[in-house]
């Protein structure tokens, strides 16, 4: 179900957050000006991403922030289109799938480049290729933002994909591993 991730001004300072329905929440703030929104289907991980950037001029106990200019231009950029962050907690299953696939093909040239056993060299390969996922299912994330700032079991999803696919690639080790006679 899709909603906004929203920054607005109120007075000094401004606020962050995510709806589902943006008109009745803009009604209900009354704020001075609405800076920039954008609509996504999963609004709570670009938020949390957010609260997290912006955590060290957050007042205590508010959803308010104090941003400097060129944080407030820094914010502007990642709600807009040409944002560098992952926009929703399901691209952190593809950034951990990149480093799956880096890490199986760096480990394989440089299994190749030693000459070791060919199964031996697998093995290896999708051993260090689970790392990405274990830390997934481990961390739920890879650092883009507080999982106390999340609704509860948001990340479990990604959790469990992670946790399967780090089994499935262990397992694949272990069974070439278990082939190899020494």
């Amino acid at each position: 179900m899709s909603g906004h991730v929203y920054l607005i001004k109120k007075g000094d300072f401004f606020m962050i957050g995510s709806t589902r329905n943006i008109d009745k929440q803009m009604r209900k703030l009354r704020p001075d000006e609405i800076i920039s929104t954008t609509e996504i289907d999963s609004p709570e991980g670009l938020e949390a991403r957010l609260l997290r950037r912006y955590r060290n001029v957050r007042l205590p106990e508010s959803g308010y922030f104090q941003l400097s200019e060129r944080q407030l231009i820094d914010c502007k950029k990642q709600l807009g289109e040409k944002s560098k962050i992952p926009k929703t907690i399901g691209a952190e299953f593809y950034i951990a799938i990149t480093g799956t696939l880096f890490l199986f093909l760096l480990t394989s040239f440089v299994c190749i480049r030693i000459n070791l056993y060919p199964s031996l060299e697998l093995a290896l390969a999708f051993a260090l290729a689970s790392i990405p996922m274990w830390i997934l299912f481990l961390l739920g994330n890879f650092g883009g933002y507080f999982s106390s700032d999340l609704s509860p079991f948001s990340a479990w999803f990604n959790r469990i994909r992670a946790l399967l696919a780090a089994l499935v690639l262990s397992l694949c080790s272990y069974l070439l591993i278990s082939k190899v006679s020494f």
